[in-house]
């Protein structure tokens, strides 16, 4: 199914989900898709949804199924079917930077396994900490690369837990070859592509004062949509500039990620077509307390209709009622510790705290919904 209308995407965030319904969060969002559709959204994107390692909440994939901790197979699948018979497409992410220390991939390469053990950036340990010296970035943690005995592996964000696939791997790539394809296969329509831009590194070019110098943006997305099929695909964090990358690849777009939003240059948005607004945060979070127009963005939107739009819901109503009506959850602090299933501390990885029950966001939401206060996003 191709998405063929402007078209507001209702970002759905499976861990706010959890903590308020459990085992019972994919029946609970398959129960909303009636009252989005009402609302105007043309589909729903489904964030972490996949089995994870506890280290970033659902970006340390372990395995591209179900966590079951969110419901069934068969309930993804029946939330799919009925997404669908609404008229509403369904994505997902896929995290083709990094996997969990614990993913198939990862667990070979460190072990030796014949056929894997070019799929880690591997090197010894004077060489990551020459590396680390010239400005190979770390962006979670202050290892860029982690220690595992006689190797030292590529982590770019979560030290340890997460660690960076080497994409130049003809292993990795017919992974997730097979990934896109069965995403294809049961029905997904598109992909958010976490850190996308970030799977081929250029080490010779790093730069203690430009995180990304080593990065190679163009040749990194080119490999995702060689594997990707003819899946639609939305990158992120590209700013507007850099989203000109897609201004001749079909059916592939970039996220602005609060870029355009918070300088408030609402004009990128008219003259970057490839540039797809995301609002709010992929987390739920609110962000009416950083001094962001969300009702001027949220009137512009309406008026200049860019081709998709990224929304959550507390976002979506947060300006329609009091800005403020979820601050004593923006100062919630039990979240990771809640989350995490790994019982180690992380405190660099701070921007998950926002992470909050959804219920008296869904509460709201259909009470603002009953009583037409929510205006049509088309």
């Amino acid at each position: 199914m191709e998405i063929t209308r402007t078209k507001w995407i209702c970002q759905l965030y499976l861990y706010s989900f959890f903590r308020s319904y459990g085992s019972k969060s994919l029946r609970k969002i398959r129960s909303l898709l009636k009252d989005l559709k009402k609302v105007g959204f043309a589909g729903v994107y489904l964030i972490a949804l996949w089995q994870d390692g506890g280290a970033d909440n659902g970006f340390d994939v372990v395995d591209y199924t179900v966590n079951p901790k969110f419901g069934t197979d068969k309930e993804f699948m029946e939330l799919i079917k009925e997404a669908h018979r609404l008229g509403l497409t369904v994505g997902v992410d896929v995290v083709p930077n990094h996997v969990s220390d614990q993913h198939i991939l990862a667990k070979n390469c460190l072990e030796g396994v014949p056929g894997y053990e070019d799929c880690l950036y591997v090197v010894t340990k004077d060489e990551a900490k020459r590396l680390t010296a010239a400005g190979v970035p770390s962006f979670f943690g202050e290892l860029a690369y982690s220690d595992f005995g006689d190797k030292h592996v590529r982590s770019t964000f979560v030290p340890r837990r997460q660690l960076n696939l080497n994409w130049e791997s003809q292993t990795v790539r017919d992974y997730f070859k097979s990934v896109f394809k069965n995403l294809e296969s049961i029905g997904i329509d598109f992909v958010r592509v976490d850190c996308g831009m970030m799977l081929l590194e250029d080490v010779s070019a790093a730069d203690p004062n430009n995180p990304m110098a080593c990065m190679r943006p163009l040749e990194s997305v080119n490999a995702i949509r060689e594997v990707a099929g003819n899946m639609t695909l939305f990158f992120e964090w590209f700013d507007p500039k850099s989203s000109v990358i897609f201004k001749n690849m079909p059916n592939c777009y970039a996220l602005d990620c609060q870029y355009v939003i918070q300088k408030q240059n609402f004009k990128d948005w008219q003259e970057y077509q490839e540039l797809i607004p995301l609002l709010g945060g992929h987390d739920q979070m609110t962000l009416a307390d950083r001094g962001i127009r969300w009702k001027i963005v949220f009137n512009l939107l309406l008026n200049t209709v860019p081709k998709y739009v990224f929304l959550d819901i507390q976002t979506l109503i947060g300006w329609t009622t009091d800005p403020d009506i979820y601050s004593n959850y923006l100062g919630d602090r039990d979240v990771d510790a809640m989350l995490r299933c790994n019982s180690e501390p992380n405190p660099d990885n701070q921007r998950y705290r926002g992470r909050r029950p959804i219920k008296p966001v869904v509460s709201s939401f259909r009470n603002q919904l009953k009583s037409g206060k929510i205006p049509k996003l088309y």
